[in-house]
């Protein structure tokens, strides 16, 4: 055990009470795993009865050192306190959970997980309940309608010239398309645990050097590459899903058209745009 997680372990202990034990996970579990970008995973399981006090959990935590930045993610019965630290001249990433002893049931670590209990006394897999299966598109689809809208949001703020808001758009519209990706490599692999990943290749339609934020033409252009690959991915995961990429495609060919007779300029031809 190294002196982080010994300081980690007496912060923790000395500051809540009714810890029922400390599961370490991840890579930290087997040194020979640990590489300079290894992060050390935590699980503080509650005795039964005993509820999450989040101020506590924090307050201790901070005392580990230098807090350079964190993300904090609440439920109803834990919190996720994620922190990068500076603890004796070295930055450590800390991801660590607490839960009530019936939240851990639900959602710790399952018997077919790795993990090393470095405080009390727990059997892993204790109290589980049948976790819901993985990779299921269901719970995304809430986001497709607020998706699509901010494809036509995007598309004006452009054509307004409004670049400012329109790349911060524009970036978020990437993001859902890498979070179709990422939930397709859950269920490619089967977890949503990867410790490396496949040097994964964007679609060549929307690499991101084809961002030319300078250029109308050409960021019209990518809008509607990514919406093409975005739209087939919904159809190719999403029972019943229906195709809004030709309505996209109408806006963003009349909104060029628009502009070239507003402006007497045109951008640059659609590669792809339709089907």
């Amino acid at each position: 055990m190294d002196a982080f997680l010994r300081r980690i372990i007496d912060e923790l202990t000395g500051n809540l009470n009714g810890i029922k034990a400390i599961v370490l996970g991840g890579s930290r579990r087997m040194e020979r795993q640990v590489d300079f970008w290894s992060d050390t995973d935590l699980s503080v399981i509650l005795e039964p009865d005993m509820r999450v006090d989040e101020h506590q959990f924090v307050q201790a935590i901070n005392q580990l050192g230098f807090i350079i930045g964190s993300e904090r993610y609440s439920e109803q019965a834990s919190m996720l306190y994620r922190t990068a630290i500076e603890f004796q001249d070295t930055i450590h990433l800390l991801d660590a959970t607490i839960y009530t002893y019936n939240e851990w049931g639900l959602t710790g670590i399952s018997k077919n997980q790795s993990a090393a209990i470095v405080y009390g006394q727990i059997e892993i897999g204790e109290n589980q309940k049948t976790a819901p299966e993985l990779g299921a598109f269901d719970s995304y689809e809430q986001q497709i309608h607020q998706t699509w809208f901010k494809y036509l949001i995007t598309i004006k703020k452009f054509a307004r010239n409004d670049n400012l808001i329109g790349m911060h758009l524009l970036l978020d519209l990437i993001r859902e398309y890498l979070v179709m990706e990422m939930i397709e490599r859950d269920m490619r692999k089967g977890t949503n645990i990867h410790r490396f990943g496949e040097a994964e290749q964007l679609p060549e339609m929307i690499k991101l050097f084809r961002v030319d934020e300078a250029d109308q033409g050409k960021i019209f252009d990518y809008i509607a590459g990514l919406a093409y690959e975005y739209d087939e991915k919904l159809m190719r995961n999403i029972k019943n899903y229906r195709s809004r990429y030709a309505q996209i495609a109408e806006y963003l060919q009349k909104t060029k058209q628009r502009l070239h007779r507003t402006n007497g300029t045109n951008g640059s031809k659609e590669r792809g745009c339709c089907r």
